[in-house]
């Protein structure tokens, strides 16, 4: 610890390495008080700069933008568990597939307007935001090529005054399919869904 230096009366110094800053050492992390653990914002008003601070590790580790141990861990949980997931989504029947896209969809603001897999010949459904105001034009596939993928762009293409965008649900995608990057279609295969399915708290449905 460096030598306290004695400056006026009532108050000390000790000198610094470099110059102020609100950012890790690294420069790669901003040190917003919103996004310290409570161990070091509830120290924050303590004025006596040279001391030890309960929960010095946790503001230390933050200096350093290292990750809490602890978060590690859950993030390596979560990694495993979303695996499995996905592979238990890759075992599903096709039209339980097409049930757990619904369910997905519903679950995130998505209410559906027209039939699973029903009459209408372009589209296995049409769902409505209400929070937005938007309507969007789903398809849910087995497989699909880019070749396939291309039809069902053409078809949401066409039908644009209606849609505001295209969700393609695809449980085997043959390759990766590309998005036209002026268009707002939503690839969902198995790995981003078993990402909503978490996301969602539908593991247990999965």
């Amino acid at each position: 610890m460096p030598r306290v230096r004695p400056k006026t009366m009532g108050t000390s110094g000790s000198p610094a390495s470099g110059e102020w800053s609100d950012r890790s050492v690294d420069g790669k992390l901003q040190l917003f008080i919103s996004e310290l653990p409570g161990v070091a914002t509830t120290v924050s008003g303590f004025r006596g700069t040279v001391c030890r601070p309960e929960g010095w590790q946790a503001i230390l580790r933050v200096i350093r933008n290292e990750e809490d141990v602890h978060a590690l861990a859950v993030r390596q949980a979560r990694e495993v568990y979303e695996h499995a997931i996905a592979e238990l989504i890759g075992q599903l029947r096709e039209k339980d597939f097409e049930l757990l896209v619904d369910l997905i969809l519903s679950c995130d603001g998505w209410a559906r307007i027209g039939p699973l897999a029903g009459s209408m010949a372009d589209i296995d459904t049409e769902v409505e935001n209400r929070a937005s105001n938007e309507l969007a034009f789903v398809q849910v596939k087995n497989k699909a090529d880019q070749g396939v993928f291309n039809q069902y762009i053409e078809r949401f293409q066409a039908q644009r005054d209606r849609y505001a965008r295209m969700i393609f649900a695809v449980h085997k995608p043959q390759g990766t399919l590309a998005v036209p990057p002026d268009l707002p279609v939503q690839v969902s295969n198995r790995d981003r869904i078993a990402d909503l399915v978490v996301r969602l708290g539908l593991g247990d449905v999965a």
